[in-house]
Order: structure tokens, then C-alpha cells, then sequence
């Protein structure tokens, strides 16, 4: 069990101290903007690799992940969480490098985004927005 605590314990300290991941983070939650308020809360947290809750171990052939025991102890647990109000969402992925872990997470989460939006989003919207973009003919000198 202390395998674990460390771990997550080093995974959360890379997330907090390390300015290259921090940097990392900030241009990876940039592609929430389009879904996001002013009042939207993004969370990146650290997980435990090994518990999905208190006391109940994860299914890894469900994440496509390795169920070999020994590649369970350096996997990154990353989870992206948006909260706004009584509502949030949000995606988690493994992987052994924390980068992709949070890369994997965030494209989770804005694919099921996309999804939500193109549910809600009448027809008449989408093509409107089609056409405002494709008219926009301003160059950026």
C-alpha cells in the first residue's frame, strides 16, 4: 500500500513543483476555452493508479491498459475535471509518462465536449457558424 501512497504522491508533487509540466498543463486546458465560462473551474488532479474508489480495484482491460502488475506501479492516474456551479465534468487517463496521461485526458474530455455540443447545437447554428467562418476573409498582417 505504501507503493501506491508514494506514487500518487509523486505524481501529484510532478503536477504541483514541476514548471515544465505546469506549463504543459496551462497549454493543454487552453483547448477548454471554446466550452468553458469565466465561472468554469479546471482541476487537474492526480489519482491513484490502482483504486478507481476507496477499496475497489480498477479494471485496466477496460482502460486498454497492461494488467501485468509490475506496469501498474508506474502509471500516472490523471484526471481533468470542469466544474461550474452543481455541474462538472470529466475524463481520466493512464499512461506511464505523465505528459501523455494529461494529453490523453484532456482529449477524453473535449471529444465527449464536442459530442455534448453537437447534441444541443441546432443544425441552423452549426450552419451558421460554418458560414460566419468561412467568411472571414481578414487577413493578420
Amino acid at each position: 500500500m505504501s507503493a501506491n501512497i508514494n506514487f500518487l504522491k509523486t505524481t501529484t508533487d510532478l503536477i504541483e513543483t514541476n514548471l515544465e509540466i505546469k506549463s504543459y498543463i496551462y497549454q493543454q486546458i487552453l483547448d477548454f476555452d471554446p466550452f468553458v465560462t469565466p465561472e468554469t473551474v479546471i482541476l487537474v488532479i492526480a489519482r491513484d493508479p490502482h483504486r478507481s474508489e476507496p477499496d475497489t480495484e480498477i479494471d485496466f482491460a477496460e482502460h486498454n491498459e497492461d494488467t501485468n502488475l509490475e506496469s501498474k506501479k508506474n502509471l500516472h492516474r490523471i484526471a481533468i475535471i470542469l466544474k461550474e456551479d452543481d455541474g462538472s465534468i470529466e475524463a481520466e487517463a493512464y499512461h506511464e509518462d505523465i505528459y501523455e496521461a494529461i494529453k490523453l485526458a484532456k482529449e477524453k474530455l473535449v471529444a465527449e465536449l464536442v459530442e455534448i455540443q453537437s447534441e444541443v447545437e441546432s443544425p441552423n447554428d452549426r450552419l451558421k457558424a460554418i458560414q460566419q467562418a468561412a467568411g472571414n476573409t481578414s487577413q493578420v498582417h
